[in-house]
C-alpha cells in the first residue's frame, strides 16, 4: 500500500515519526509522499526524503501561508525540484474555509508555482478548499505545459469531480470516505475511473473509522483501502496494484 499524501514531519507526528519510518522498513507500506505546506515543511520534507529510501518529497507553500512565498522560496524550489527524491510541487492552490483569507494573493501564489511546475516539467499536488468555483477556471485558462496533478483530499460533489477529470487530473480520496454521512463522496469515489484515483491518509489529519478522532498516522491507510475496496468491488490485491501504477504514472519519479 501507498499513502501519497502523509504529513510525517508534522509537529503531531514528531514522537511516532521513528515508529513510522520503521514500519515502512518492516514494508508494513510501501512508500510514502511528504507533501509541504511552508517553508520549514520544504526544508524537512525534503531532508526526509534524502534519508529514507521509502519517502519521497513534494515541495510548495499551502494557500494559508502565502506570507512564506517569496523569490528566495522560488530560487529554492527551482534548485530542489530536480531532485530525484522529489516528485512534485505541492501541496498548492487555493483555500476559502479559515477568514480572514486575501483571494487574490492565494490566487497570484498559485499561478506562480503552476508556472514553476510546467518549466520543470514536474506534477503538481493541489490543496482545493471552498475554492473549486476559481481553482477550476483559472487551472483551465493556464493548462499550457500543465506536467498533471493530482486534487488531494477531494471532498467535494460528482460535477467538479467530473471537471477535474476533464483537464486530466488525478483525484485522491482520504479517511473521509470511511465518515457516516459522506454517501455523496462514496458516490464520487466509484464514478471515478480505476486509472485516476489515489489513496491517502492526510496524515496526522482525518483518521479513518475506526480511528477518528485520533492523531492519524500513515499506517492507517489501509483502513481507507478497505472502505474503497467495497466502494470499487475490487480485491485489495486489485486495489493495491491499480493505485501503485496510478501513482506512478502521476509522480514520473516516483519509485516504488
Amino acid at each position: 500500500m501507498i499513502d501519497t499524501h502523509a504529513h510525517i514531519n508534522h509537529e503531531k507526528l514528531k514522537e511516532c515519526l521513528p515508529q513510522i519510518l520503521s514500519d515502512l522498513n518492516d514494508n508494513k507500506l510501501e512508500t510514502i509522499i511528504c507533501p509541504s505546506y511552508n517553508i520549514k515543511s520544504s526544508q524537512s520534507s525534503l531532508k526526509l526524503s534524502q534519508e529514507n529510501e521509502k519517502v519521497f518529497s513534494a515541495l510548495a507553500i499551502h494557500p494559508s501561508e502565502t506570507n512564506d512565498y517569496s523569490k528566495d522560496f522560488e530560487n529554492f524550489l527551482r534548485q530542489n525540484l530536480k531532485n530525484k527524491k522529489v516528485v512534485a510541487l505541492g501541496e498548492y492552490g487555493l483555500d476559502y474555509h479559515f477568514e480572514p483569507y486575501d483571494k487574490q494573493m492565494q490566487k497570484e501564489v498559485f499561478l506562480s508555482q503552476l508556472e514553476i511546475a510546467k518549466k520543470e516539467n514536474i506534477a503538481s499536488i493541489f490543496h482545493v478548499r471552498d475554492a473549486f468555483d476559481d481553482f477550476i477556471p483559472l487551472l483551465k485558462e493556464n493548462l499550457n505545459g500543465f506536467c498533471g496533478g493530482v486534487v488531494h483530499c477531494y471532498d467535494s460533489n460528482l460535477e467538479n469531480a467530473k471537471k477535474l477529470l476533464d483537464m486530466g487530473l488525478y483525484i485522491s480520496f482520504t479517511g473521509i470516505i470511511t465518515f457516516k454521512g459522506r454517501d455523496e463522496l462514496r458516490d464520487v469515489l466509484k464514478f471515478v475511473p480505476n486509472d485516476r484515483f489515489m489513496l491517502e491518509t492526510d496524515s496526522p489529519y482525518l483518521a479513518p473509522v475506526p480511528f477518528r478522532g485520533q492523531v492519524c498516522i500513515p499506517e492507517y491507510v489501509c483502513e481507507v483501502y478497505k472502505m474503497c475496496s467495497s466502494i470499487k468491488g475490487l480485491k485489495m490485491e486489485e486495489l493495491e496494484e491499480i493505485t501503485r501504477e496510478n501513482s506512478k504514472n502521476c509522480f514520473k519519479k516516483l519509485v516504488i
